[in-house]
């Protein structure tokens, strides 16, 4: 019986093993197929992510590649740095009163800044490729407003790049490489594009193995351009730096006419800015060149001219009142002994309304037994006197009220009778005035200080009276039959002349009704 089981089971294993064997086999190639479409869809997966990759890869690549939309870069250049800047300051040494490069006015520039550096081969010097960019830019649509090369420029490489990155703060936008180079130029120029106002500037430095294009794109929303300084040394070729001293608040007292019988008659003491320079002069001219020379600059440069004087021109005691009036705040105590009394030749005084300021400069020249003369020149920036103007209205009441009025708004030259043109204004109110009133007669009173000698300030005071009845009938078509005019020195004061506001008070000329 066990071994007919045993037959049994055997017989029935060797009946039903293929259909196993089979199967076995075929859950193995399912097996098999599973994996190979698992490994295919990895692979495939994997291909994928590689082609994403290099295309992201590419893409950026050509990102960084591109350049500004309207400036393509020079042929075979390639692309070495390149930043933006959404929003910032850029300043720009041109514009437009003048084709030179502007350290002290430029163009202040605010938006947004691109800047790109390329290198190219060196057989494009700077100057071949100056030209190729005003060809670009002239083609793209700008205006060239400065193109120079090398020597034209005026300037080194070197300095160039202190002033242009460094002094004017161009350098925060960042370099792959420095911009100094043996030889250089620079270009510029702007586009107005859509309302938008786009400016390039390109700066080309030649190096023995490359030649390097430092290009900004600004597109600026905001546009200023900064007024020049204006330079107070120009004639001076042959001065040599001795000493400097800057205040940001001093007195100082401008003398603008000679000294009489040793006392100092016409001044102005102003509170301000005020700097200090001190020359040692090696050049051609002497004393009176200078100081003839400096007269000249100063009137080309729209100064009015206060006092120009040589030696006993200026009077006695000028040196004495100039150097105790206006410390010499100096650490060099030769320069002191230098400008002492005994040597003193000249004296200028000028003055020029600059951006709401008045500016005041002062040259003193000396010269000892010293081959060469010396100089100091102040600069004095001060804010103008207010001057209250004064309508026919109010000289009307002034006058029916107390019977005369002072009219502070007539100037006239230093020492002299002749009205300036500012005094236009109150001239007109007076002329109002009169012409409204024609049935009636006035005198015109000169008044001054009591600084000076007496009876020279009533004879002063008297023609300037009569300048300015002869302005009303002349200009302004008052009766002459209206109006007598007499000048009363100092006797009439309507406040202390002990203090320099007082004494300006006292200068004045009033309308007294007859």
């Amino acid at each position: 019986m066990r071994k007919f089981s045993l037959l049994l089971i055997l017989g029935l294993l060797i009946t039903i093993s293929p259909t196993l064997y089979a199967q076995i086999n075929v859950s193995g190639a399912l097996n098999r197929a599973s994996k190979e479409i698992n490994k295919s869809k990895k692979e495939k997966e994997d291909q994928e992510k590689a082609i994403k990759e290099q295309e992201e890869q590419e893409k950026t690549k050509k990102e960084q590649e591109k350049d500004y939309p309207l400036l393509s870069r020079f042929e075979g250049a390639e692309k070495v740095y390149e930043n933006i800047t959404k929003w910032e300051e850029y300043k720009l040494p041109v514009n437009s009163a003048n084709n030179n490069l502007q350290w002290d006015a430029y163009t202040k520039l605010e938006g947004k800044i691109i800047r790109y550096q390329y290198n190219v081969s060196p057989d494009n010097n700077p100057a071949y490729l100056l030209k190729m960019y005003e060809n670009k830019l002239e083609n793209s649509g700008f205006e060239v407003i400065f193109s120079k090369k090398g020597s034209d420029m005026d300037i080194s490489s070197g300095s160039f790049c202190s002033k242009y990155y460094s002094d004017l703060g161009n350098s925060k936008f960042g370099f792959k490489y420095v911009t100094k180079g043996k030889d250089h130029s620079f270009i510029a120029g702007k586009i107005n594009k859509e309302g938008k106002n786009i400016f390039v500037a390109i700066y080309i430095s030649g190096f023995d193995n490359t030649t390097l294009i430092t290009q900004d794109i600004i597109e600026a929303e905001s546009i200023k351009e900064q007024k020049a300084k204006i330079s107070y040394t120009a004639k001076l070729d042959g001065a040599e730096l001795w000493e400097k001293n800057n205040s940001n608040i001093s007195e100082y007292t401008v003398i603008t006419g000679p000294t009489k019988e040793g006392k100092l008659v016409s001044s102005i003491k102003l509170i301000g800015k005020t700097a200090f320079t001190t020359y040692k002069y090696r050049g051609e001219n002497n004393a009176f060149g200078i100081i003839y020379n400096y007269t000249e600059f100063l009137k080309e440069k729209g100064f009015e001219i206060l006092l120009s004087c040589k030696g006993g021109e200026c009077g006695s005691g000028m040196a004495a009142f100039y150097t105790g009036l206006n410390k010499f705040e100096f650490g060099d105590d030769n320069i002191v002994h230098a400008f002492g009394s005994r040597n003193f030749k000249n004296y200028l005084s000028a003055k020029k309304h600059v951006d709401e300021m008045d500016v005041y400069v002062c040259v003193y020249i000396a010269q000892g037994w010293w081959s060469y003369p010396v100089l100091r020149v102040d600069v004095i920036e001060s804010k103008p006197q207010k001057t209250k103007m004064i309508s026919s209205e109010n000289i009307s009441t002034s006058i029916f009220d107390n019977g005369s009025v002072a009219i502070y708004g007539i100037h006239f030259e230093t020492g002299q009778s002749v009205i300036k043109a500012e005094s236009h204004a109150s001239l007109k109110s007076i002329a109002d005035f009169l012409n409204s009133n024609t049935d009636k007669s006035f005198y015109i009173v000169g008044h001054t200080d009591n600084v000076g000698d007496f009876a020279e300030n009533k004879i002063l005071s008297d023609n300037r009276a009569k300048s300015v009845k002869d302005r009303l009938v002349n200009e302004y078509n008052v009766k002459g039959e209206q109006l007598d005019a007499y000048g009363v020195s100092s006797l009439s004061p309507v406040a202390s002349n002990s203090t320099d506001e007082g004494k300006a008070q006292n200068r004045r000329v009033e309308i007294v009704e007859q």
